[in-house]
């Protein structure tokens, strides 16, 4: 939405001052407000905080929110980022990393998480397990659902013009593939 004179959720906005002219940088730091503002200065002398007597509890005792506990041990291989110092103390072990798509999550765990390649890297494995979890099906026979695993009956219920959208772009991929593939032989 955009934020113009009177257009915003609760028409609080002033409009402009005629002729008017905004502060400089120096004006603006020049300014004290500290009279103004309730708890301005927080960091000042603490004769001057009003929150002095509420900074410190009572005397408790050793404070602990959470009575300590065991981490978890990790029985497969667990990706851990390059920013954290150690694991987790709790991780889920469902899927461990296998394959091609365990070799690429390996080179993208060594990325930073700053950086697009990391991310990209960690769809590619994703795109690629799928493709080792439909040859691991085939390779024992079992012949996938797709219609039920893609949600084709949902796409139709709920979404049936992008399922149209869909079906309309793999079936020009598919006559650009057979176009392509005779054209190759004719040479």
């Amino acid at each position: 939405m955009d934020q113009r004179v009177g257009s915003s959720s609760q028409d609080v906005l002033n409009p402009p001052v005629p002729g008017g002219r905004a502060l400089t940088t120096a004006q603006r730091q020049s300014i004290d407000l500290s009279a103004s503002i309730p708890g301005w200065g927080s960091d000042l002398d603490p004769a001057k905080r009003p929150g002095v007597p509420r900074d410190k509890a009572p005397e408790l005792g050793v404070e602990c929110l959470y009575p300590a506990f065991t981490p978890q041990v990790p029985r497969v291989k667990i990706h851990k980022s390059t920013e954290h110092a150690k694991l987790t103390p709790v991780f889920g072990t469902a899927c461990p990393p296998r394959g091609l798509s365990g070799s690429l999550r390996d080179l993208a765990y060594r990325l930073s998480e700053g950086r697009l390649s990391r991310w990209m890297t960690l769809i590619a494995a994703d795109r690629v397990n799928v493709v080792e979890d439909l040859l691991s099906d085939l390779a024992q026979l079992r012949v996938p659902n797709l219609a039920k695993e893609m949600g084709l009956r949902s796409e139709l219920r709920y979404n049936r013009a992008g399922l149209a959208r869909k079906a309309a772009v793999v079936g020009l991929g598919i006559a650009a593939y057979i176009v392509w593939s005779r054209s190759r032989r004719r040479r």
